[in-house]
């Protein structure tokens, strides 16, 4: 039987893995490939070429590109900050003051507004387009140092070796193959979890699964909070079985738009407005990922779990992993750990009760037996004595995931017990304040960088055209 050894001339002939005898056009060597340029990997690749890292980051699709998830935390704030792209964002995003809740009946609602916990310019998140934003951050990764390639796919990668190094093989949009060597690789393939899918260790979170149907419209009414950039999440039901028993063609659309016009505030919304996007649906999206990091990987964003879009959190676990990961990487490489680096454990173990705690954060939003978020401000469920949990509630929802996700235990179980909320809430504001539908942000806060941008755009046409 013939084996795969390759025979080189005055040396010892060496067994090679047979997927890697074929014709390369090239091979590369770097210190770390990163699978991915969405917020993860590009925010892991800034970090570790920051750092003096030779990084390769691999990205299947060409930038911008479409992709579901605009609304962003305030905790996300700082670490744009740090990755110097702030003043970008300002120009170039509308901001996000709060978020409101809106139960079935159209007229419960619960206002949380970030400033009444954060008291720092922070509250103030963003609203972004994400086609945009991932271009941005990407640039700014190259902008680090970090070689990127766009439209370039991994087939195959190789973390099972008992060595320190990976071998990653790609295929770009000419079918050119090459092979790329490294001494450490981060998985940043998001919900692909290339690494997670490759050797069997993803499942799904049986607890979570549904089904998401998004679209975008244009025209909208700005009113009920959209007018200062909050973001309304409105509890619905779930007419899907229903609609695919009845015969629809197009479940999707009559569902996502029977839900819509069942609510009376999003009917007035929506009124004379139009889709600008067809409806997009993604099911069975909640899973969790085995392994998370050995010698010479680690996961970082989605390829390391999703859970679920309705608190927005997608992008802050993804990125504020990545800020975790990359210093504990740089450590590895630095000192060449061998299994053994603890700043990496102790990194994922962050990572993973963040991720936890916002499950659990999930899990009490669809728990219809809970007070909801919506209801949490109603009258008739004030007492005062539950000034914590409330508070607990502005910066979980501004995403205190990770360093004091310990501290909410009580917040969880105020939401849980509907009598024990009636008998123990206290609200951290007024409670008038807290039911209207507004966080009383300044229309210049929101809007002003975006139309001082448009200014100076609008200034250099007129120049041109001149």
């Amino acid at each position: 039987m013939a084996d795969s050894t390759l025979r080189i001339p005055g040396r010892c002939c060496t067994p090679a893995p047979a997927h890697l005898i074929e014709t390369m056009n090239h091979e590369t060597s770097h210190d770390v490939i990163v699978i991915g340029g969405g917020p993860a990997g590009s925010t892991a690749a800034t970090l570790l070429a920051r750092a003096g890292r030779n990084v390769l980051l691999l990205e299947r699709e060409k930038f911008p590109r479409e992709h579901v998830g605009e609304s962003l935390l305030p905790f996300c704030y700082t670490l744009f900050k740090d990755l110097g792209v702030v003043d970008e964002m300002k120009k170039s995003f509308v901001r996000k003051p709060g978020v409101r809740f809106i139960d079935r009946d159209g007229r419960t609602s619960t206002t949380w507004c970030f400033d009444h916990v954060i008291k720092d310019e922070t509250y103030l998140s963003f609203q972004v387009i994400r086609g945009d934003f991932d271009h941005m951050l990407l640039k700014n990764a190259a902008k680090n140092g970090a070689e990127v390639r766009e439209e370039t796919s991994v087939i195959e990668a190789d973390v099972t070796s008992v060595s320190d190094r990976v071998t990653v093989k790609s295929l770009d949009l000419n079918s050119q193959k090459a092979l790329h060597r490294a001494r450490f690789l981060v998985d940043a393939s998001g919900r692909d979890a290339f690494i997670g899918a490759k050797n069997g260790w993803r499942k799904p979170r049986e607890e979570l699964d549904r089904t998401a149907i998004w679209s975008h419209w244009g025209g909208v009414k700005l009113r009920g909070g959209l007018e200062e950039g909050l973001s309304i999440i409105i509890y619905m039901g779930d007419e899907q079985r229903k609609l695919k028993e009845s015969g629809s063609t197009d479940w999707k659309y009559d569902l996502c738009m029977q839900e819509l016009m069942n609510s009376k505030f999003v009917r007035e919304l929506l009124e004379g407005s139009s889709m600008v996007l067809p409806m997009m649906i993604n099911g069975n999206y909640s899973y969790e990922v085995k392994n998370h990091f050995g010698s010479n990987y680690a996961m970082v964003g989605d390829a390391r779990g999703f859970i679920d879009p309705i608190f927005s959190s997608g992008v802050f676990l993804s990125m504020k992993s990545a800020f975790l990961v990359a210093p504990a990487v740089d450590k590895q490489l630095t000192e060449g750990l061998n299994g053994g680096n603890e700043m990496l454990t102790t990194a994922y173990k962050q990572i993973t009760g963040a991720y936890n705690f916002v499950h659990q954060m999930i899990r009490l939003f669809y728990n219809p037996h809970a007070v909801t978020w919506a209801q949490a401000g109603a009258d008739g469920v004030a007492h005062k004595s539950a000034e914590n949990a409330m508070a607990a509630g502005h910066y979980m929802l501004s995403g205190d995931f990770f360093e004091n996700y310990q501290k909410y235990q009580a917040f969880f179980e105020t939401l849980q017990d509907p009598k024990q909320f009636q008998r123990y809430q206290k609200f951290v504001i007024d409670r008038k304040d807290f039911v209207q539908p507004t966080c009383h942000g300044r229309w210049e806060d929101v809007f002003r960088d975006m139309v001082d941008r448009d200014r100076e755009r609008n200034k250099a046409l007129t120049a041109q055209r001149v």
